[in-house]
């Protein structure tokens, strides 16, 4: 399988080396770890998100260092879901003899079975998660925001336009096609000619990509609103990253869909 490799830079500007294979549609970014369900979806697909970054120039958003680390769920699971959070909101409904819980992880910022079944998060708190956690974790200058599939906010070009900067995305998808959200997923890639995204299910921390096609709700894994992140200043320019440019035909590893969102 031939490929290249494009050198990923602190400023997230994209620079070419290498033979271009005409042949080549699909663009993967490396380095997104994928974690297994912990707490939420909602919070899980951030992680691997935060992940990347923590990968990348970041090094302060999570306690673990390095790939062998980072990519590992157990490594980073207080981090995702406290266990503070999760005591508060293990149950099926707030455990009334322990108050909210002070926000030192992804769930606390993004208020994950606050009120509403456990392991369910609201659309409405996905981008300021990201900008408050990373506030928290010393960063103050990142940038985050949401936008609607159905309107037409949210097309192709500027999907593929983050992916080609370096930024990886969390989806808010219907996965069983009934026209209603319910399953966040991280997604760090595009195929070109076939109109897929590459994202992980959050159901292993073993999965290859799973690709879906890029299309609204009422579709199998169909979108329903996307989650941009801007990252701020890195701590210091990191070590080179990948983004690989494949050539057609990869297939992923299709998830169980199961509604911990509304």
């Amino acid at each position: 399988m031939k490929h290249k490799l494009v050198i990923l830079f602190s400023s997230f500007t994209v620079m070419f080396f290498g033979a271009i294979n005409a042949n080549a549609t699909s663009v993967v970014l490396s380095d997104v770890p994928a974690y297994k369900w912990y707490h939420g979806c909602g919070p899980t697909a951030a992680a691997s998100v935060v992940g990347y970054y923590d990968l990348n120039g970041y090094d302060a958003l999570f306690n673990a260092s390095g790939w062998d680390d980072v990519k590992l769920t157990s490594n980073v699971k207080d981090e995702i879901s406290s266990p503070a959070h999760n005591s508060k909101y293990d149950s099926a409904s707030d455990n009334p003899g322990l108050d909210h819980p002070p926000d030192t992880s992804i769930a606390d910022f993004f208020h994950t079975s606050e009120g509403i079944p456990y392991g369910w998060s609201y659309l409405r708190y996905a981008d300021d998660t990201f900008k408050d956690y990373a506030s928290y974790r010393g960063y103050d200058d990142w940038d985050a925001w949401n936008e609607s599939f159905a309107s037409g906010a949210f097309t192709w070009e500027d999907f593929t336009n983050e992916i080609d900067n370096g930024r990886p995305m969390m989806f808010l998808v219907d996965t069983d096609a009934n026209g209603g959200t319910d399953h966040f997923v991280p997604v760090f890639g595009y195929d070109e000619e076939t109109m897929k995204y590459a994202c992980y299910t959050t159901w292993s921390e073993n999965e290859t990509i799973s690709w879906r096609s890029f299309q609204g709700m009422g579709n199998s894994w169909g979108i329903g609103y996307a989650t941009f992140v801007l990252p701020g200043a890195p701590d210091s320019v990191p070590e080179p990253a990948t983004i690989i440019f494949f050539c057609v035909g990869l297939t992923g590893l299709a998830g169980m869909s199961r509604k911990k969102k509304i």
